[in-house]
């Protein structure tokens, strides 16, 4: 009876460990293959890993992964609006640094931003300038010189607009402001210069036709009662130097 209850137990322990002593001579290289599936959390199903794609379409792939989900785009500050609004001026397309004037305008209304900024009310009357609305802009830049009298800038561009409508005396004055403000201003000394020219001339014409056309002693005769090139074209531009105070 012994010798029965030890053979069943013999064979019990022979089928417990018979998978293990069954297992094929390459289980470890089986059990490392298992390894490499991708497993899916979701489905609990493992499947082969995708082979990896060459050419155009794998670098696509790896751009598209590296495009990060959110906007990381700087915004640009105001003076580099202001410098992209004055090359666009200068680039002769005065309508659209107009439309993004506006639009800064607008953004700046929309979220009640206190203050004025002056670099952009000064590129917007270049723009004006720029398409003809001289009326408009010799406004803004009157009133630039009231709010802002010790900027150079208003002052020389309200002077070419006064300049252009034939208002020397008060181009001069303009100018004169300009360099009290700053008196090495380059362009307000050079606007100076040809609005003095003009005045002279104007004073030399009117001293011919006083005299009945002839040559007063000492005054240029051969020089023309009017010049070839009248104030407005003599006159230099509004530049597109930003006002420091807005720096």
């Amino acid at each position: 009876m012994i010798r029965v209850f030890l053979t069943v137990i013999t064979l019990c322990a022979g089928l417990a460990a018979g998978p293990a002593l069954g297992a094929p001579p390459d289980a470890n290289a089986s059990a490392a293959a298992v390894q490499d599936l991708d497993f899916n959390a979701n489905t609990g199903e493992f499947t082969l890993p995708t082979e990896p794609d060459g050419g155009w379409k794998a670098f696509a792939d790896l751009l598209e992964k590296a495009t990060p989900a959110v906007n990381t785009a700087i915004p640009l500050t105001a003076s580099q609006v202001t410098d992209h609004i004055a090359a666009l001026i200068d680039g002769k397309r005065a309508q659209e640094a107009l439309k993004i004037i506006h639009e800064r305008e607008t953004a700046r209304a929309d979220a009640g931003t206190i203050g004025t900024d002056v670099q952009l009310q000064y590129q917007k009357g270049r723009a004006l300038d720029a398409l003809g609305e001289h009326a408009q802009a010799a406004a803004l830049w009157q009133d630039m010189t009231e709010n802002y009298p010790e900027l150079p800038e208003p002052w020389n561009a309200l002077a070419i607009e006064y300049a252009r409508q034939g208002r020397l005396l008060m181009a001069r004055n303009a100018l004169n402001m300009a360099l009290a403000s700053d008196p090495a201003f380059a362009p307000a000394l050079e606007n100076l210069g040809h609005v003095q020219m003009a005045l002279a001339q104007e004073s030399f014409a009117k001293a011919r036709a006083a005299q009945g056309g002839t040559p007063t002693a000492g005054s240029p005769a051969a020089a023309p009662a009017t010049s070839q090139r009248t104030p407005q074209d003599t006159i230099s531009p509004p530049g597109a130097a930003v006002p420091p105070a807005a720096r």
